[in-house]
Formats: C-alpha cells, structure tokens, sequence
C-alpha cells in the first residue's frame, strides 16, 4: 500500500514536471532524490537493451505503440499505467526509475556509454586508474584495444541480460555493431577533453604501469613470443605518452603517479551541474580487458562520495608529479627490458 501511494506520488509529479519545466532540469532541489526526465528515458532506453527487446517487442509486451515507446525513451513520461507496465516487464518498479539512488550496470558497453554521457556534463573528473586514464591515450592505443576486442569469436550461450555482446559472443570479443557502439562512445570521452576542458586528474597506481609494460595490453594465452614482444613495446611507447604528459600537461590536466595498492579495480569522481558522483566498475579498457563480467556502479551517496574524495584526496597528497613520476615510469620502463 505504502509503494503504490509513492509510486502515485511520483506519477503526479513526473505529469506536473512534464508540463511546467523543461526536460533537461532537475525536478527536486537534491539532484540524488530524483531525476531528470530525460535520465528516466534514458534508464529505460538502458532497461530495455538489458533486456534483449527490440522497441517493437517492448511495445506489443506493454500493449502501446512503438511511436509512444520511443518518446518515453526520449524523456516524455506521463502516465503513470504505461510506464508501471514497463518497469514489470523490465522486472524493476516506477519508483525504481524515477528515483537517484544508486544505479547498477552488468553490461560494459552500456557502462562506458554511461560514463561518457556523465563526462559530456562534468566540470571536474577524477580517474583513479592505470595505467593511463582512457582519455589520455594515443591513437595507437586504440587500435590495439579494438584488435584485442574483436579477436575472440568463440561463442557464448547469448542469453538476454547477461552482460554479452547481442551476437552471442563470450570472451572480450564484441560483435561488429558494438563494436562500433563503443568506438563511438570512446572517440566523444577523448573529444570531452579536447573541446569542453574540463579540470581532469587522474591518480595512476604504479604497480598498474608495471603490469602493463609486463604483458602489453590484449595479448591472449597462447599468443606467440613476437605478439608478447610487440605488446610490450607498444606499451613502452604509451608510457612515454605518459610521462610526455607529465612534462608538458594539456590544459587542466594534472597526473600523479601512487604506490599505493589500491583496494578495488580504480574509481572516478565527477562533478557535474547538479551535483557529484561516484562511479566504481570491473569493467576495463586496460590489461587485463573486461567488458562483460561484473556490476558496475554510478551513485551520488553522500557516504560513499565522502569516502572515496577522502581516499582520492590522500592519494593525490602522497603521489609523485612532475619530474619525480616522470623519472619514475622511465625506471619501470628500463625494468621492463631487463
């Protein structure tokens, strides 16, 4: 009784929001209470792909037309029976989608289209992550990630949700549409540092440098001696990158080496307009590769925000810059070759 008298609650207020203010403001002072129509499209959009529905699917599933189905996607939510009826096909609740609570990805294509969208609004970012935040690689970095992530073709069971590539593929192997989903949404994150500029740190643990130049990145088990070699002196020149950008940083880029373990795979912080978040994930565009095992999660809880600022601001306070890291990652680099 208590959920359907809020789940009427935050109907009358999607109806009232959608009619007195535009969709890209934010219906509550607290930017964590509720979202912005737009996200709840958004959400749904994501619930639905989760899924494994075509928005044709979708549509018959819930008894509406596809046409009403894509301007929901597109944040123009109204009545409260159609969008409950999707939530129970999407096995979630209205007042789940309607509400900023923590949001948990098990898919990492989706994930990395969920960051870049954030980063497209954010004033500040902070990536504790190594061995080089994605934004900051080269070209060539790129290539090799995207031969890495196509080269397994071995098939998987497919099923919906469970965090594959739609074509059934297991593995770090994506099929050819997302691949190009994520070029896409890869190309704009390093875009967001060449044209908006926001003031962009990231925190790089040392021993996430080392491993790199190690292995090289997408090297498989089995590969040959050549592959390993050439991996390996890839990553040399990516490290060089590094310390290139060390030496002579892109305007309101500042990079910190630490040599600190850290407890989890790295985290990010960003601030945006309507406030702060907090973004912890398994998903890996560095060695070793993940984009389909794990739950990823985006929250604006003051608790965790505290915690993690707290644990970001100690390790920027002890990490080597300037000459001290570059001097640093040229030792690793000589380690690496014996």
């Amino acid at each position: 009784m208590q959920q359907r008298a809020i789940s009427i609650f935050v109907s009358f207020f999607v109806f009232v929001s959608y009619f007195w203010i535009a969709p890209s403001q934010i219906w509550a002072k607290d930017a964590r209470t509720v979202v912005t129509v737009r996200e709840a499209g958004r959400r749904l959009g994501q619930m639905r792909a989760a899924a494994g529905l075509s928005i044709e699917a979708a549509a018959r599933a819930v008894g509406a037309s596809r046409a009403l189905l894509y301007r929901y996607e597109a944040g123009e939510i109204v009545k409260l029976a159609t969008l409950e009826r999707l939530a129970r096909l999407y096995g979630t609740t209205a007042t789940a989608i309607l509400s900023a609570g923590p949001e948990y990805l098990t898919n990492g294509l989706q994930f990395f289209e969920q960051v870049e969208r954030l980063e497209q609004e954010a004033e500040h970012i902070t990536v504790v992550f190594g061995p080089i935040a994605y934004a900051l690689t080269t070209d060539a970095y790129d290539q090799a990630l995207f031969q890495a992530l196509a080269g397994d073709d071995r098939p998987g069971d497919g099923r919906p949700g469970d965090g594959r590539p739609s074509d059934g593929r297991s593995g770090d192997g994506l099929s050819a549409g997302d691949l190009e989903r994520l070029r896409r949404a890869l190309r704009r994150r390093k875009a967001v540092l060449r044209t908006r500029r926001p003031s962009f740190v990231n925190i790089v643990p040392v021993a996430e440098i080392r491993r790199y130049l190690e292995n090289g990145l997408g090297v498989r088990d089995g590969g040959t001696a050549a592959e390993r070699a050439a991996a390996r002196r890839a990553a040399v020149k990516e490290m060089d990158h590094l310390a290139s950008l060390i030496a002579k940083p892109p305007m309101g880029v500042q990079i910190g080496l630490t040599a600190r373990p850290l407890p989890t795979a790295g985290f990010q912080l960003l601030r945006i307009r309507t406030g702060e978040l907090l973004v912890t994930s398994p998903f890996r565009l560095g060695e070793p590769l993940n984009l389909h095992y794990g739950v990823a999660m985006i929250s604006g809880e003051d608790e965790a925000l505290r915690l993690h600022e707290t644990l970001a601001a100690r390790l920027w306070s002890e990490a080597l810059m300037g000459n001290r890291a570059i001097d640093e990652i040229q030792r690793l680099i000589r380690l690496s070759r014996g």
